[in-house]
């Protein structure tokens, strides 16, 4: 079936004139696109939301009246962290609500180059979990670096063509970017129609915004409030992290407030599998935030359509018709406990 004719049938579901695979009734949605809780069904087709309301259905499952949200964005992970492969990974953080993860495949990089990238695009393909890809910038981090691998001009165009690449991976070099060197801006001038990420600790004033001057949108670097206010003044997105290695989600949250949310998200950067079974993915940052003190609803927007509209993925994040309906169930909105 064509993809014309797929949309002509989701229409005519969504009008009601013919029976959806499946309805969750007496649901409490989660509207992250307006800070409310709606009460009503939810139609879903072939992996699709196709609406709310009464509508019938080959199968009905009742939640309730249990809380429905989006499922969960880690806006910047190394898969390799979690020193296993893409499938097993799906399986604990699908577990903790995480549907989807932007990854940055550095590590890999540096050891196999351009080989070892597409390993983890093939190996993450047909799995419970959606894994987008951000092609790393810094293969070798510096010029003085010599690792197993290397990633150049041509491969970077040739590795931003795939449909599950979204742009350019953290710009580690962080001094080559700033003072115009001609490599780095080479790259960066490829992906200037998709993102590119930063990675620029302690950089503020007249150097970040030499940083950020061609196309920068991200970061995931700051450690200080002072650092994450001076990137979301000049319009960028921060991922407050809480991983393994750096746990920068106490320091941050402090400074995120009901003008800025809606320009942060949540990442792990890297993770172990220790940290992962023992404490979760991104429901870990989730339930650290309202701990703070942030509202439950504004946690999860951070953790959902804040990361999908920063990365452009335009059926994924959110609760309404046309979006994926990668879904949690949860009993316990507060403690954001997954059913």
């Amino acid at each position: 079936m064509d993809q014309i004719s797929k949309m002509k049938i989701r229409a005519e579901l969504a009008l009601g004139e013919e029976e959806v695979e499946l309805v969750l009734k007496n649901c409490k949605i989660i509207n992250v696109f307006t800070h409310e809780i709606h009460e009503n069904d939810i139609a879903i087709n072939k992996g699709k939301i196709i609406g709310f309301g009464n509508y019938k259905a080959k199968k009905y499952i009742d939640v309730e009246g249990k809380f429905v949200s989006p499922g969960l964005i880690d806006s910047h992970m190394h898969l390799e962290s979690s020193l296993v492969t893409p499938q097993r990974l799906s399986e604990v953080a699908v577990a903790n609500g995480t549907t989807t993860i932007i990854a940055d495949p550095h590590e890999i990089a540096n050891v196999l180059g351009v080989k070892g990238i597409k390993y983890l695009i093939e190996s993450s393909k047909n799995i419970p979990l959606n894994i987008f890809f951000m092609i790393p910038s810094c293969v070798p981090a510096t010029s003085f670096e010599d690792t197993g691998a290397s990633i150049d001009y041509e491969d970077t165009k040739e590795l931003l063509k795939d449909d599950w690449v979204l742009g350019l991976g953290e710009l580690m070099d962080y001094p080559s970017v700033i003072n115009g060197d001609i490599g780095i801006l080479n790259k960066m001038d490829l992906a200037k129609r998709k993102i590119v990420d930063g990675h620029a600790p302690g950089l503020m004033n007249k150097e970040l915004n030499a940083y950020m001057i061609n196309g920068v949108k991200t970061d995931h670097e700051c450690s200080t409030i002072d650092e994450m206010k001076a990137r979301l003044n000049r319009g960028m997105y921060v991922s407050i992290r809480e991983g393994s290695a750096s746990k920068d989600l106490n320091k941050l949250i402090g400074g995120v407030n009901e003008y800025n949310y809606r320009r942060c998200l949540f990442c792990a950067d890297d993770k172990n599998p220790e940290d992962l079974v023992n404490k979760g993915h991104i429901n870990h940052n989730v339930k650290l935030a309202i701990k703070a003190g942030i509202d439950p609803i504004t946690a999860i927007q951070m953790a959902t359509i804040n990361a999908s509209e920063c990365y452009r993925l335009r059926d994924i994040g959110g609760i309404a018709p046309g979006y994926d309906a990668d879904l949690l169930i949860l009993s316990d909105l507060e403690n954001f406990k997954i059913k």
